[in-house]
C-alpha cells in the first residue's frame, strides 16, 4: 500500500508538480493550497508525511502546526517543512517539525527528504525481539 503524503503550498503549480512527480514515485498524494483545506484532509483521514509550505493564506505553516494537535491522529505524520526564509531550525524544532527544506525546492532533495523521514518513523516503530 502506497505511503499517503499531504502536500501544502499557496502556489497551485508547485502542487500539481510535486503531486504528479510524487505520483510517479508510487506515493499517494493529496494537494491542498491553504492551512484550512490540509486541516480537513486530515480530518478525513490518515496521512504518513505531510510536506508544509510556511508563508500561506488563511492560515500559515505554523498555525497548522498548532491546530492539527486538536484534531484525533492529526499529530502523528511528520512533517517536512518548506521555506524561503533560510535556516529557521530552532523555531521548527520547537514546533514539532521533523525536517525542512529551502527554496527554491529541487525535486530531488524533496524526494530525498522525503525517503529520509518516512525511514526513520519506520526505524521508529520497529520492535527488537528480546530487547
Amino acid at each position: 500500500m502506497p505511503k499517503t503524503i499531504l502536500v501544502v503550498d499557496d502556489e497551485e503549480v508547485v502542487v500539481d508538480i510535486t503531486k504528479r512527480k510524487l505520483t510517479q514515485e508510487g506515493y499517494y498524494v493529496i494537494g491542498v493550497n491553504d492551512g484550512e483545506s490540509a486541516l480537513q484532509a486530515l480530518r478525513e483521514g490518515a496521512v504518513d508525511l505531510i510536506v508544509l509550505d510556511v508563508e500561506m493564506p488563511k492560515m500559515n505553516g505554523y498555525a497548522f502546526m498548532s491546530e492539527r494537535k486538536k484534531i484525533p491522529g492529526g499529530s502523528n505524520a511528520p512533517v517536512i517543512m518548506v521555506t524561503a526564509y533560510g535556516s529557521m531550525e530552532p523555531i521548527f524544532k520547537r514546533h514539532g517539525i521533523s525536517a525542512y527544506l529551502n527554496k527554491p525546492l529541487k525535486f530531488q532533495d524533496l524526494l530525498s527528504k522525503i525517503k529520509e523521514v518516512l525511514a526513520e518513523g519506520e526505524m521508529a516503530g520497529v520492535v527488537v525481539p528480546g530487547a
